[in-house]
């Protein structure tokens, strides 16, 4: 049987976050009233989009002092990853009719951190912009695969019967608006058909607009109108993961942060390091966006999703094939899953924008986490030289060696 290519499609574009509708005080000693209004934070200020390089290179580093958020609980022992280091000297890869090494690549797409992992082993970390292994480092919408792993271990738990069931079983306020026939399901596979526009570039798009604070972005989601019937055609709305994250919220009766410790984070081992932004001071996580961790931990987080794409784990926080189920191809798009990029030959990716990456490779048992800070947002190119990066390791690393 001929093997096929490491990635027969690339991601698609358009992975954007609520990061459009949150700014960053112009005094980073704001006071939390500012984050207590859409307005206000928006006033006098730049949106994380539009950050300068050197604001990208310390913001995405810093997000703890900058907004609010919620730490989650790890392990104080976290999970050992043995270190096989592969000497780079000879890797290089092709893009744009030009060659590239490792470092050059890391210099053109502005990247803080990559890790590979292979059979275990962590066999490439390096570091740029000033950034550490002890350093955690936001990572927008690879948030989302998060809360898709928390769906299967709350229907482990018992706390959601099918993912099935309509929104408006858990959350009545959408009963007359265009998500009243929409199912959890269909959330998870961005595909209610309710009409959506996730243009970052466009400051009039819904995005763009959204409020912070869920109450005000529910009653501005309610206003929606229908574009497509539901579940048949896919559109990216980060909007929707709100909604994800209430109903999860609502079923297990707590918050995000502390379910993601006890289902997630200490059973896979990541460390004590990290936290999820809030949409205010106590409030409520994004759903969609900014967990922050360190590089390490976004490869035991791989590392965790892999294991259970290989067949049932004992003592698994999720129903027996959840991962097999939610990196399956959906009806309006068969490049999405529940919350995960489908990448072909079985490999998927929880991905963010300005370049965070986790993608996890059961077949050749590998994770890749990679930390950025693009130039801006989303990028076809640098996007299309990520991947030719990320094929080109792969092809070195599992090579036959003398």
């Amino acid at each position: 049987m001929t093997e096929q290519p490491f990635f027969s499609i690339l991601i698609l574009t358009g992975v954007l976050t609520l990061a459009s509708s949150i700014t960053l005080a112009s005094d980073s000693a704001a006071s939390a009233d500012q984050h207590r209004s859409t307005d206000q934070s928006r006033r006098g200020t730049q949106t994380m989009l539009f950050w300068t390089a050197e604001e990208k290179s310390t913001g995405f580093a810093t997000i703890a002092s900058l907004f609010p958020t919620r730490p989650i609980p790890g392990s104080l022992q976290p999970r050992k990853l043995p270190e096989q280091l592969v000497d780079l000297d000879t890797f290089s890869y092709e893009f744009g009719d030009q060659n590239w090494d490792l470092k050059s690549h890391m210099l053109a797409q502005r990247t803080a951190g990559i890790l590979v992992i292979h059979n275990g082993n962590i066999v490439v970390e390096e570091y740029g912009l000033d950034h550490s292994a002890d350093q955690t480092w936001v990572s927008f919408s690879v948030t989302k695969s998060v809360v898709s792993l928390l769906y299967g271990a709350a229907l482990k738990d018992g706390f959601l019967a099918t993912v099935d069931a309509p929104v408006t079983d858990y959350l009545p306020e959408f009963k007359n608006t265009a998500y009243a026939a929409v199912s959890i399901k269909n959330i998870l596979q961005m595909a209610s058909g309710v009409a959506w526009n996730e243009d970052y570039a466009d400051r009039q798009s819904n995005i763009a607009n959204l409020p912070i604070e869920q109450g005000a972005g529910f009653a501005y989601m309610g206003k929606l109108p229908r574009l497509a019937p539901v579940g048949q055609r896919f559109n990216y709305n980060t909007g929707e993961t709100n909604i994800a994250g209430a109903i999860l919220r609502k079923a297990i009766s707590g918050n995000l942060s502390d379910y993601a410790s006890t289902k997630i984070f200490q059973p896979a081992g990541l460390s004590d390091s990290a936290f999820w932004m809030l949409d205010v001071p106590n409030g409520n996580e994004f759903a969609g966006c900014c967990i922050s961790a360190t590089l390490r931990d976004y490869g035991r987080l791989g590392l965790f999703a892999l294991e259970h794409s290989l067949g049932d784990v004992q003592d698994s926080p999720f129903p027996s094939g959840w991962l097999q189920e939610s990196t399956s191809p959906s009806q309006g798009s068969a490049d999405y899953g529940y919350f995960w990029w489908l990448l072909g030959d079985g490999i998927y990716a929880a991905e963010g924008i300005f370049g965070q990456i986790i993608l996890i490779d059961p077949r050749r048992n590998l994770v890749i986490a990679l930390q950025s800070a693009w130039q801006d947002a989303w990028s076809d190119s640098s996007e299309a030289q990520t991947m030719a990066l990320f094929q080109g390791l792969v092809e070195f690393l599992t090579q036959p060696r003398q």
